[in-house]
């Protein structure tokens, strides 16, 4: 039967986001000067029943909606994506598998690559070859463009990948045979539009992987745009911005970090509203965990993997682990507990929604008192604590124990996860502010805050879906890259200046179609740049294009990454980077906490066990107001999330409703 969106006539007209996860579908709707949120348990089997369910409960008229999706991923993931062939240049077929020499695991005796996306019947080699700068030394004639675009048809090919030597430089042979593809039938993705930059490997990866997608992308969005009848949608993209369903069909690989990014983009906005430099952003969910550093503005990369392969469009920088509400704990071989990355998703789910029977990090939290079995999120479930017992049982010992033991475990992961992003790259996080949110963040903020001696956890109002707060904020537009190669001279600075002036106009035609302005729009330039003789480069900001300004942004760029900036050699650009954003909408307006005089009542109160089990109370959110304060060991039952607060913590509700959380 076809889901469709019902809307009330007469009704005001809202704008909204929603954010798909692997556990709940989170709808937050912005009307009226007013936000109210929807959460519903996710359809993985058809994502967009969900969304269009979220929609129903709300109630609400909705306008426009934001959608961050986790089709692209689960894709890939889950290794149910189109049919895809690629085609190379004659003898590099086998690039995507031969790959680069790196281990990710050093000291790993039986390292294993992940296995490719095409196999190798379904490679192809088109008589043809461009040299550097964009010289043909063999030309492909239209008879060959044909040969290898019906080899693929034959081999059974929905989706092709081509990628062809220095198509960075001259696109010209990738377009010839992408015509034919398409003359076929067959969905076609080209390098040089996906990612023209050089290096082979990761270039052909990240264009495998949007050939693999856009197809399963495409399905999807038909039957989301058909479901929401005439109500706008755009997506959420990895790097923070939002495009258009158009756009998103032909690349679909830049929305492999859609959901994740929301969340930091979320992040980084409370940061600024409150005059906060940086934070460090804690999204669990319910089958991972994604942390960010933010110190000013999120940091971008061009160096993710999504299950082993690269994709090396810009990215908001995100750390991804296997940690949330729903990873399984188990015992492996010789009886040591793991927790995740199996996770028990949205279907069986953990052992306590009355489904599943594997022990989960929820049932855990279920067993040590920390979640209300009659009024989690919001009521929207009623819990089973007598299942979570019996699978807590199933790993040895009391049941107390065995969560104990678990939470332990996915804290240690979250924990490691967090010093990787700080830590490891030279950020004191205790200089930093903890924002904790997602469906089950804000319950294990604190003690991980504890664990790397941050001072201060902040969870915003809405925290279960902050997410979609960030996709009501994020602004139309995408980013664009180039290579140049150029040493930073006369020439090369002209070069650079040349390249960013052909990415704008490409940008500016590009929003046109969408219905923007030039004028609306804005422009941050960066250069990637590297001494002549290495391999990898730094990203530099390149608000004056001028040889002199570069340098000094590269120098200190270069110290801030490796320590030292001294180097006798040629500096050069590798490559450029343009990012274009109309403005963003109107932001959200906090919803205004109801005032009351004294203080709040509990609920009731409950054994919470930590080291040791303590009697604490239970507070409804709703019931606290501006400048009420809590002393742990407390705990906080939002609609959409609880937040635990542990002994030897204080939270205070601030006058925008989030709670701010300090170490006592």
């Amino acid at each position: 039967m076809e889901a469709r969106a019902h809307k009330t006539p007469g009704a005001a007209v809202g704008r909204a986001a929603v954010d798909v996860g692997g556990t709940f579908t989170d709808l937050l709707v912005y009307r009226e000067g007013r936000l109210s949120a929807t959460k519903v348990p996710s359809t993985p089997a058809a994502p967009e029943l969900g969304v269009v369910r979220s929609l129903e409960d709300s109630g609400a008229n909705v306008g426009s909606l934001v959608h961050g999706s986790t089709v692209a991923t689960n894709a890939v993931l889950e290794r149910k994506g189109a049919r895809t062939a690629c085609i190379a240049t004659g003898g590099f077929a086998d690039v995507i598998e031969i790959g680069r020499q790196e281990r990710e695991g050093l000291y790993d005796l039986r390292p294993r690559k992940p296995e490719p996306l095409v196999a190798h019947g379904m490679r192809f080699e088109a008589a043809e070859r461009m040299g550097p700068g964009g010289t043909v030394l063999r030309r492909l004639t239209g008879a060959e463009a044909k040969r290898v675009a019906m080899a693929a048809k034959r081999a059974g090919a929905d989706s092709v990948a081509v990628c062809l030597l220095f198509s960075f430089d001259d696109g010209a042979h990738e377009r010839t045979i992408g015509a034919e593809l398409e003359r076929l039938g067959i969905h076609a993705s080209l390098s040089c539009e996906v990612l023209p930059e050089y290096r082979e490997y990761e270039r052909a990866s990240t264009t495998v992987i949007n050939a693999y997608v856009s197809p399963v992308m495409d399905g999807y969005l038909s039957r989301l745009e058909a479901a929401l009848g005439d109500t706008t949608l755009r997506l959420m993209h990895s790097a923070g911005g939002t495009i258009s369903p158009e756009t998103a069909r032909k690349r679909a690989a830049d929305l492999v970090l859609s959901g994740p990014a929301g969340g930091v983009v979320a992040a980084s906005a409370l940061a600024v509203s409150l005059g906060i430099e940086g934070v460090i952003s804690l999204d669990m969910g319910g089958t991972s965990t994604d942390v960010a550093l933010i110190d000013g503005e999120p940091r971008v990369t061009r160096s993710t993997r999504i299950n082993g392969l690269p994709v090396a469009l810009p990215m908001i920088d995100i750390l991804t682990i296997g940690a949330g509400g729903g990873s399984i704990a188990e015992l492996d071989r010789v009886g040591v507990l793991k927790v995740g990355p199996r996770s028990a998703g949205a279907d069986p789910g953990p052992a306590c929604y009355g489904r599943g029977v594997e022990p989960t990090v929820t049932d855990a939290n279920l067993v040590l008192g920390r979640l209300d079995a009659k009024r989690f999120a919001g009521g929207l479930l009623q819990l089973d604590s007598s299942r979570a017992v019996k699978a807590m049982k199933t790993l040895g010992g009391r049941p107390v124990d065995a969560a104990k033991a678990t939470l332990e475990v996915a804290l240690s992961h979250m924990e490691a996860a967090l010093k990787k992003v700080s830590l490891e790259r030279g950020y004191d996080p205790r200089e930093f502010t903890l924002v904790a949110f997602g469906g089950a963040g804000p319950m294990h903020g604190c003690e991980l805050a504890s664990r790397l001696e941050i001072p201060r956890v902040l969870v915003p109002l809405f925290p279960g879906l902050f997410s979609s707060m960030g996709m009501l904020l994020a602004a139309p537009g995408r980013d664009y890259t180039k290579t140049v190669m150029r040493p930073l001279d006369r020439e090369g600075v002209a070069t650079v200046r040349r390249a960013f002036a052909d990415l704008k106009s490409l940008a500016v035609s590009d929003m046109a179609a969408e219905g923007f302005s030039k004028s609306s729009l804005r422009f941050r330039k960066t250069v990637f740049m590297r001494w002549r003789g290495q391999s990898h480069e730094v990203m530099v900001e390149a608000p004056d294009l001028s040889s002199a300004t570069l340098e000094e942004h590269f120098r200190s760029a270069y110290a801030t990454e490796f320590g030292a900036a001294s180097f006798d050699g040629t500096a050069e650009v590798v490559n450029v980077r343009l990012s274009c954003r109309a403005r963003p909408p109107e932001a959200p307006l906090p919803v205004e906490p109801r005032r009351r005089s004294g203080r709040p009542e509990p609920l009731g109160r409950k054994d919470l066990h930590f080291k040791g089990a303590r009697a604490g109370d239970v507070f409804a959110r709703e019931s606290l107001s501006p400048g009420d304060t809590l002393a742990g060991p407390v705990l906080v039952l939002h609609d959409d999330t609880t937040t635990v607060i542990p002994p030897g913590w204080r939270a205070t509700v601030d006058m925008t409703g989030n709670l701010d959380c300090e170490a006592t």
